[in-house]
Parts: C-alpha cells; structure tokens; sequence
C-alpha cells in the first residue's frame, strides 16, 4: 500500500542559454511505501503530453479545474507499474512509452486523491493508493 504525501509537475527552466532543459517536463511524487519515507520523478519531453489530447477530458475535474499532465504523469507511473516503486527517476521520451502510463488510468482514483490533498494543503495528510 502507498501512502501518497503530495504530487505536482515542472516545467524545466534553461540553466544555460544553450541548455535544452526548456523542452522537459518533470513530474514528482513523495510517497511512504513499507513505512520509508520516498520520492520519484518522471522526466519526459514535453512535446509528448502535447501528442495526447484526450487527456484533457479526463483531466477536468467535477467543479471545472483543470489538472496538468505533469502534476499527474509520475502518479500514473506509479498506479500503473509496480516496477516503479524500485526506482527514483525515469527519463521518457517514446511517445509510445509515454501513452501507455495513461491506458486504463483509474482516473476517478486520481482525482480523489487530487481533492484529498488539496483539502489538507495546510495540515497534510497522507492519501493511500
């Protein structure tokens, strides 16, 4: 069982005047898995959430927010892949690869988890997945 501490995604900055960063997304999440305290980080080419348009329906939440790929796509590795939770970071940049985090999404779960930590934004609580 994973307890999920927070979520949320980055859109890279140039460090360098001729550094590619700009063109990545990162996505983290903290979570507890087995009672360690963890982290992920799913860093993708940008262009790939671009390529998936459909998303933005499941993105919509009931009172019309609308959540980002990026804040969601490291969640999506995690609910998806088991696979994941042995690892730290993962680099992404398949459209294929990229298209299978979001197949068969639990997305009602997302979106629960979503509304749970932003209700204990002040006071956090942990979400379990």
């Amino acid at each position: 069982m994973l307890e999920i501490r927070s979520f949320a995604g980055y859109e890279l900055q140039k460090a360098k005047s001729n550094s590619p960063e700009d063109l990545f997304n990162r996505s983290e999440v903290k979570y507890t898995h087995q009672g360690k305290d963890r982290s992920f980080e799913l860093l993708y080419v940008r262009f790939l959430e671009e390529q998936l348009p459909d998303l933005t329906e499941q993105l919509t939440m009931e009172n019309g927010e609308q959540l980002a790929v990026k804040d969601i796509a490291a969640l999506a590795c995690l609910m998806q892949a088991d696979g994941y939770l042995e690892r730290r970071k993962v680099y992404v940049n398949n459209q294929d690869q990229f298209s299978i985090l979001f197949q068969n999404l639990d997305w009602n779960k997302v979106k629960k988890i979503w509304v749970q930590l932003e209700q204990h934004k002040s006071n956090p609580k942990e979400c379990l997945l």
